[in-house]
């Protein structure tokens, strides 16, 4: 009877799984086919993993090389802390730490984090710091997010969300400084969160400026996205 016992022991535990910090599973009650994005760019591990209450946790390590930040990890495997932050929730996936993907958002101070059902796919919206979203979505362009702060208007950084995600990067040149020979030099861009590669690049002359920039000018989009993709935007 004793035999028969340790045996049904042993077959629950290994149909359990094993048991990692805090108590959770360390991979049998993962679901595999997610994917996760920061500005499009892919977190890529086999760590990665969305549990079955609909929680996705990504691996730290990957997570945090995208933004090039060191962090921690106690011996425990219960806490980490990234960007000055401490994170509690983590759970161990494939011998690696793995953190909720909105846990690990905040830690980078990034604007949004979005589900796509269909996808199955996490996407994590993480502009420079101070970026606040100056507009309502242009057709064929999307949301204007800029650092009103920093100096940085008209000339740019903007950049280009729609529906949670990274569409272009825009800078605005006045002609002037073009017929002057006035240098624009080492602007910010996508400085310290991952970038996405461009697709295309529209450079287009404003004869009358728009609003933002009421003089004559030149509007230079890099588009992360393709024309077609940026023609649905509505």
């Amino acid at each position: 009877m004793k035999k028969i016992l340790v045996l049904a022991v042993s077959l629950f535990i290994l149909l359990s799984g094993s048991v990692s910090a805090h108590g959770t599973a360390d991979s049998s009650d993962t679901r595999a086919g997610i994917s996760i994005k920061v500005n499009g760019v892919d977190v890529v591990s086999a760590a990665n993993h969305r549990t079955p209450d609909g929680k996705v946790y990504a691996s730290v390590q990957a997570f945090a090389d995208l933004f090039h930040l060191p962090y921690t990890v106690d011996e425990g495997n219960k806490d980490i802390v990234l960007g000055g932050k401490t994170i509690s929730d983590v759970r161990m996936n494939h011998g690696e730490p793995t953190a909720w993907i909105r846990d690990l958002a905040t830690a980078v101070n990034a604007q949004q984090v979005s589900w796509d059902d269909g996808k199955q796919e996490a996407y994590v919206l993480a502009l420079p710091a101070g970026s606040v979203k100056i507009t309502g979505v242009v057709p064929a362009m999307g949301e204007h997010w800029a650092n009103p702060q920093a100096g940085e208007l008209p000339n740019g950084p903007i950049y280009g969300v729609y529906n949670g995600r990274l569409v272009f990067l825009e800078y605005m040149i006045a002609q002037d400084d073009f017929v002057k020979g006035v240098n624009h030099v080492n602007l910010n861009g996508m400085k310290g969160v991952p970038s996405p590669a461009v697709v295309q690049t529209d450079v287009e002359f404003q004869p009358h400026g728009h609003e933002g920039f009421e003089v004559p000018h030149f509007d230079i989009h890099a588009y992360f996205i393709s024309d077609e993709e940026q023609q649905k935007i509505k």
